[in-house]
């Protein structure tokens, strides 16, 4: 469930500008939060463009934004484009949650309204922004890329698909597929491990989604049905829905975007709350799940945190041995765990890793991103906010993903669909029960399984 480092993804926040610039379009984004003020950008230290950077840096600082200041200082464009949760999301991502001081560094390119320049922090951290800006006052920001100054990148990226497999092998269990996808069935075109169900994190959601999906089709549930936040339902990061005040209201739509998007589990446990425990149970079955028993009774996302850490994890063994009545009973018992009662920080080692988790197999996971897709807008906007990791090279025309991880696991599922039509699921989950193994670099491995497939 934690997110992959915040190296993985570069943010991209972007709009069609007003006042005359332009810019790229929005790619992928993550939300973020800052209080700095947006008041008109020129002042006695700096042009209108200095200013303006002067509070991206400020913001990356503080890794906040009020949802006034940020409606004050983006144009209307970006504002549609990208939501103030999702630029938030991404500022802290990308900022360091506020641990770090940000300043303005280095230009590469200016003019007057756009420039791409170098922010670096106390922590020997680089960020490239590239930004446009209206040519007229108040100078709100037109446009806005943020990503790694250096992308990190593999010291010997895996020439085949073997390679790829062999390398990931070292790090840990591996269960590896690629899947040829023709007419909504899933061919393998390659394989690693046993085949075996495999712990898949936070990719779970997907069937959430899922249930979801159906939920709007039969009548059930509106993408426009607002949810508020509860203390009931509250669960500990990845996301950015833990932070909003009990009360808060967001759309049904907001919130899945913010589940598959940025893997946000207080919204994922909204959404199950909503729809109910045993209807997202169904989903695993009719969205081809091979056992589903695997995950029934369903854990939310707070009650596996509570099995395996705080006030429930003495439980933990029980929850292993027990049949699913005996299952849901311990359920029961641990649903008023709040995320206060969890020591987050004792979680620097792998937990019951491979026991309590969420399973598939690679086939299961091919399964269900093939009928998720298959039902187009707009799951499919929402499974495209966010590819994993960048598709710089443009090898493909459209990408659909949804990852896992916590200590010990990580796990990486996409749906990607070539120039020439062809699509293919890549499917992968590497763990080590006894230590953590290095994220990053099984992240970009699976990442360079699914760029092999733009060659298969």
């Amino acid at each position: 469930m934690r997110r992959y480092t915040a190296l993985l993804v570069a943010v991209v926040l972007s709009a069609c500008s007003g006042g005359g610039s332009t810019t790229t379009q929005t790619a992928e984004t993550t939300p973020a939060t800052t209080g700095a003020s947006s008041a008109p950008a020129t002042t006695a230290a700096g042009s209108p463009l200095d200013t303006r950077l002067d509070w991206i840096a400020d913001a990356l600082s503080r890794g906040e934004v009020t949802e006034t200041e940020y409606e004050a200082t983006f144009t209307s464009d970006f504002l549609e484009a990208v939501s103030h949760d999702e630029f938030v999301a991404g500022l802290q991502q990308l900022g360091g949650e506020g641990q770090l001081q940000w300043s303005v560094g280095e230009f590469e390119e200016r003019e007057d309204t756009s420039a791409v320049v170098l922010l670096v922090s106390d922590g020997g951290e680089a960020l490239r922004a590239n930004i446009v800006i209206e040519n007229v006052a108040p100078y709100r920001i037109a446009g806005l890329l943020l990503q790694p100054a250096e992308p990190p990148s593999l010291e010997n990226p895996p020439a085949s698909l073997d390679d790829a497999a062999a390398q990931l092998g070292e790090l840990g269990t591996l269960e590896l597929a690629v899947y040829d996808v023709t007419e909504g069935e899933c061919d393998p075109v390659f394989e690693s491990g046993t085949g075996d169900p495999m712990p898949i994190g936070s990719a779970f959601k997907l069937y959430v989604l899922g249930a979801l999906a159906d939920a709007v089709t039969a009548g059930e549930v509106a993408w426009d049905n607002e949810i508020a936040i509860s203390e009931d339902h509250r669960s500990i990061p990845t996301g950015v829905l833990q932070d909003e005040e009990a009360g808060a209201q967001f759309s049904v739509r907001q919130v899945a975007e913010t589940m598959i998007a940025f893997s946000d589990n207080t919204g994922t446990d909204h959404l199950i709350a909503l729809l109910g425990r045993r209807a997202v149970e169904a989903a695993f079955e009719r969205y081809g799940m091979e056992d589903p028993s695997l995950n029934i009774p369903l854990m939310d996302t707070m009650d596996l945190t509570a099995l395996k850490l705080g006030p429930a994890s003495g439980l933990a063994e029980q929850w292993i041995d027990a049949d699913e009545s005996g299952r849901r009973e311990i359920l029961d018992q641990i649903s008023d765990i709040h995320p206060s009662d969890i020591p987050l920080a004792e979680w620097d080692r792998p937990i019951h890793v491979d026991t309590i988790e969420w399973f598939a197999t690679t086939a299961d996971m091919c399964r269900v991103l093939v009928a998720l897709v298959e039902q187009g807008e707009p799951v499919t906007n929402i499974l495209s906010i966010n590819p994993g990791i960048p598709d710089d090279e443009g090898l493909f025309e459209a990408i659909y993903f949804k990852g896992g991880a916590e200590v010990g696991l990580t796990a990486m599922n996409w749906l990607v669909e070539r120039p020439d039509g062809r699509r293919f699921v890549v499917s992968g989950s590497v763990y080590d029960t006894e230590s953590d193994i290095d994220q990053l670099r099984a992240t970009l491995l699976f990442g360079a399984v699914r760029d092999l497939v733009a060659d298969l």
